[in-house]
């Protein structure tokens, strides 16, 4: 009886070596959680970007869309000058992903479209979602082809993080793409 038992029993723990288990074999998702500083020196040039995609830092007619250009640059000239704009901080659970600087935080749900109101107003159809290791959001105005699109990507290590950021809106010259860099505040 114990060689029976033996026999068994030895090829099933080499068979239990050999492969393992389903849930070992897939690879855990990382986490973004955590405070983040912006790190320029990493990062596309601002300024020069923000100019080539949206134009100069005042209207050029009376037109309600270049109101909308002139309050996007400064938007997001406020990132690269305000120091509460360099801090970016993230919260993700396995339901939802906040992700912010200084006091706007955005919240996306995994699994399902939300409605939320643009920065200069509006509705917004924002998402987010696993594409591979990054985490990708997405918000795209109901009406009008305004969208902001984000790619999180957490660096080898854990210690930096890259933002592939790409901003349209219909009053800009052209889509604004740029490559943001942080580092990890302690941890």
């Amino acid at each position: 009886m114990l060689r029976k038992t033996t026999t068994l029993v030895l090829p099933a723990l080499a068979l239990a070596i050999l492969v393992p288990p389903a849930a070992s074999t897939a690879q855990a998702k990382p986490d973004f959680s955590g405070t983040w500083t912006f790190a320029p020196q990493r990062s596309d040039d601002l300024p020069r970007k923000i100019a080539e995609a949206v134009g100069p830092d005042f209207t050029l007619s009376n037109k309600k869309s270049e109101q909308a250009r002139v309050w996007i640059r400064r938007w997001l000239e406020g990132f690269a000058e305000d120091p509460e704009k360099r801090i970016l901080t993230i919260e993700q659970t396995a339901k939802e992903f906040k992700s912010g600087t200084g006091d706007e935080v955005n919240i996306y749900y995994f699994g399902r479209e939300a409605t939320s109101e643009g920065p200069a107003g509006g509705n917004l159809k924002v998402s987010v979602a696993w594409q591979g290791d990054q985490i990708v959001t997405d918000e795209k105005q109901a009406k009008g082809k305004g969208r902001i699109r984000a790619a999180y990507t957490l660096l080898p290590g854990g210690k930096s993080l890259q933002v592939d950021w790409h901003l349209e809106h219909d009053s800009m010259k052209e889509p604004l793409d740029v490559r943001l860099a942080f580092d990890r505040v302690g941890k």
